[in-house]
């Protein structure tokens, strides 16, 4: 979607212009044109600059905002850079960083991440935040005003979406800042955002502002990033990581694999201490890909030479592998894992992390009601971890602990136990909770999604290979076939299905969510809306299959949710569900 549409006429012409600078990109080949704006007394000063990169979608800034651009920068010590119309995918994603050099080597800039930010509008509100994320090292605060809130990223050969409601994790150490407008088609999409990121980013804005407000909140934009200058935070001392390129580079860490297929190589909880690491279709819950090989390659964190105990620890069945690596002579270690989600210890001494959750007593955490996890823990050290009092908190409010502390018997190198922990989060619409399980001074964090209490739905559909009619595209009906079995209705084990719901004479593919062990459910797939409402956004729905060692007779139960557009928003509905593993019918 072109920005354009967000304003009307060009005011009056601007105190100060873009001027055009040129050089020979080594990333896109050949000559690239960027076009900066200088504050008033730039040439007479020795002054240095913070920078903010302005992206923009598929059109050139209109004149109403390249002129409200223009004057802001006369008024305010700063850079601006129009980043141009950058595609999120393929080789113009990878041109940031020769971008960034460019400006520093060619401007008097203040060249480090605190004083370095991006932003953008509609699309280019996706984009900034898409490159803030790949590149936290690089960028201090990100911003966006009515921004998109999903498209696809990565290899031009095979891009994969990228959904900010699922990434909140890659912008550790950035301030960041949302805005949407009441009369914007992708507010119900920023308020799903906004619901997430709220309790899960610490340096978090939201902002919502009147339908032909539009130029002001660029001005309110610029004061958070001139806010930011004058305080940036510290780089993380422990950062997560999903990239969708095969080979990449963050916070010093070095990444190269084999991967030539959709996903995402996702680095957890990362420090010189360890780190967890996996390959996935998608996130957050999407199935692993084995098979790709990944070098890690970390910081020079370490003494040359200095030998250490490097523990690996395969979670889909716990085998562990040991060994003692020598840091290179620029301190450096590397490690060879597949696409299986692995917890790496890199210590000499004990070492507790937390790999994971179960929920018990339930097949999804509901907010407003008690919830009751098991959670595991992993001694990725070389020692033995002796008993720990395991302090539970949380940054959030109006979560409670039914008992702040639980114990947590010793463990052995490479061996694990769970702990149960119950709290309570009274809100019943929270859509997500973070909490911490401390041991001393480590914080292991865990986010569990909630979802809102839900009526049971004995009308529904399972669509086990059979062709229906459903809404695609939000309001278009057509004939599609869902899932892979034997149609006959009913799942079996060995069978992909969806669950569709009635909704005005058809039917609506539902995004499902259950822990049922006979359920896998890593599949997803994404429905466009944008011809409908030009969000750019999309309604998801899930491709659940039941374990073929799952007993038939075995009650599934799934909470669905679908999305319904309507004139005054978009609405949201849940139910819960209930079927029976039927027996596989081969004749059918």
């Amino acid at each position: 979607m072109a920005v354009a549409w967000f304003f009307q006429a060009a005011q009056t012409p601007p105190p100060a212009a873009f001027r055009d600078y040129s050089y020979q990109s080594q990333i896109l080949g050949g000559a690239r044109t960027y076009r900066v704006l200088l504050p008033a007394g730039y040439e007479k000063s020795k002054q240095r600059f913070p920078v903010v990169y302005w992206f923009h979608g598929d059109a050139s800034l209109v004149a109403a905002l390249e002129n409200r651009l223009a004057s802001y920068v006369a008024k305010h010590p700063v850079i601006l850079v129009d980043g141009g119309t950058v595609d999120t995918q393929g080789p113009s994603a990878l041109y940031f960083p020769e971008l960034v050099e460019q400006v520093d080597g060619t401007m008097r800039t203040m060249a480090d991440r605190g004083h370095r930010a991006v932003a953008g509008m509609s699309t280019g509100g996706f984009m900034a935040y898409f490159i803030a994320g790949k590149y936290p090292d690089l960028v201090g605060s990100v911003s966006s005003i009515s921004g998109t809130p999903e498209g696809f990223v990565g290899p031009e050969a095979f891009p994969v979406e990228y959904s900010l409601d699922n990434f909140a994790g890659n912008y550790d150490g950035i301030r960041t800042r949302m805005a949407s407008g009441t009369a914007d088609p992708l507010a119900f999409f920023s308020t799903r955002v906004n619901s997430i990121w709220k309790y899960t980013r610490p340096a978090y804005q939201n902002s919502i502002f009147l339908a032909g407000q539009d130029l002001a909140e660029v001005d309110r934009t610029l004061d958070f990033h001139m806010a930011a200058f004058a305080d940036p935070l510290l780089p993380p001392a422990e950062f997560s990581h999903a990239d969708a390129y095969p080979n990449f580079e963050v916070w010093g860490w070095q990444v190269i694999s084999n991967r030539k297929q959709p996903g995402y190589t996702w680095l957890e909880n990362v420090s010189n201490r360890g780190f967890r690491s996996s390959v996935r279709e998608l996130l957050p819950g999407g199935a692993t890909i084995p098979q790709v090989s990944v070098s890690i390659g970390s910081p020079p964190f370490y003494p040359p030479g200095v030998a250490l105990t490097v523990t690996y620890i395969r979670l889909v069945d716990g085998k562990v592998r040991r060994a003692e690596q020598r840091a290179d002579a620029h301190g450096r270690l590397n490690f060879d894992l597949g696409g299986d989600a692995y917890e790496v210890g890199i210590s000499n001494g004990a070492q507790l992390a937390v790999s994971g959750y179960t929920i018990a007593d339930a097949d999804w955490a509901t907010a407003g009601q008690p919830v009751k996890l098991n959670v595991r823990f992993w001694n990725k050290g070389n020692a033995a971890v002796g008993t720990s009092l395991i302090h539970w908190e949380s940054p959030n409010p109006g979560v409670k602990f039914a008992t702040p502390q639980g114990r947590l018997y010793a463990l052995a190198p490479a061996e694990s136990a769970t702990l149960p922990v119950t709290f309570t989060v009274e809100d019943p619409q929270r859509a997500v909770v973070k909490i911490f399980a401390v041991s001393g001074n480590v914080n292991m964090p865990i986010e569990v999604p909630l979802f809102p209490s839900a009526p049971p739905l004995k009308d529904f559909q399972i669509a086990d290979g059979r062709t229906l009619t459903v809404y695609q595209h939000a309001v278009k009906k057509a004939a599609v076939r869902f899932g892979e079995g034997n149609g006959d209705g009913y799942a079996a084990p060995g069978e992909t299905f969806a669950i569709l719901i009635p909704d005005s004479g058809a039917l609506r593919a539902a995004e499902v969510f259950t822990n049922d062990s006979c359920v896998d459910n890593s599949m997803r797939e994404s429905d466009s809306w944008g011809d409908s409402d030009r969000s750019g956004a999309s309604a998801k729905y899930s491709l659940p299959s039941i374990r073929v060692d799952c007993e038939p007779g075995h009650q599934v139960h799934m909470l669905a949710r679908i999305q319904i557009p309507s004139p005054t928003g978009t609405q949201v509905k849940y139910w819960t569900l209930e079927f029976p593993v039927w027996h596989r019918n081969e004749g059918k």
